[in-house]
C-alpha cells in the first residue's frame, strides 16, 4: 500500500472516529435565572406570595436557591441524565447543610424545570410528587428570558 493510500485510509479512520456517536448523551444545559411557578413541601402547596419571591440561579456547577433577599440553600451540583427520570445531587457550600447532600431527579422541557429533591439523609424521590410525610420538595421553574 502506498504512503498516500495509508495516509487517506487513517484520515478517513480518524475522522470516522472524531464524528460523534450518536447514542452520546448530551447533558443539558440547566444555567440560568429562574422564578417559581409551584412549589409543594411535604405535600402542601406553598402560598402564591411565597412561590412568586422564589428565584433559582444555575451556573455550570452552582445552584443557588432564594427567596428575595435571603439565600436560602447555596451549593454546588452534579447531574446525572443516564438516569430516568434524570438525577441531580446537590452539595451544600454553606450554612447548616455545608457538606451535606441533598438528592433529587429533574426534567427539563424548553424553559420548564420540574425539580423533586430531599434535603441531606433522606433517600433520592423517585417519582415527581411530594405526597405529606415525605419531606420532599416539588418546584416548578421557568427560566428568565436571555
Amino acid at each position: 500500500m502506498s504512503k498516500f493510500a495509508l495516509f487517506t485510509l487513517f484520515v478517513l479512520i480518524f475522522a470516522g472516529c472524531a464524528t460523534e456517536h450518536p447514542l452520546v448523551d448530551k447533558k443539558p444545559s440547566l444555567e440560568g435565572t429562574y422564578t417559581a411557578i409551584s412549589a409543594l413541601v411535604n405535600g402542601r402547596e406553598l402560598p402564591p406570595e411565597v412561590v412568586n419571591a422564589l428565584r433559582l440561579t444555575m451556573t455550570h456547577n452552582t445552584y443557588k436557591t432564594e427567596r428575595g433577599n435571603e439565600v436560602l440553600f447555596d451549593s454546588t451540583y452534579l447531574i446525572d441524565t443516564s438516569m430516568k427520570p434524570h438525577h441531580i445531587n446537590m452539595l451544600g457550600t454553606e450554612g447548616p447543610a455545608a457538606g451535606k447532600e441533598a438528592l433529587g431527579i429533574y426534567s427539563l422541557e424548553g424553559d420548564y424545570l420540574r425539580i423533586c429533591y430531599v434535603m441531606p439523609g433522606k433517600p433520592r424521590p423517585a417519582k415527581f410528587e411530594s405526597p405529606p410525610g415525605s419531606d420532599a420538595y416539588l418546584v416548578v421553574w421557568r427560566r428568565a428570558a436571555k
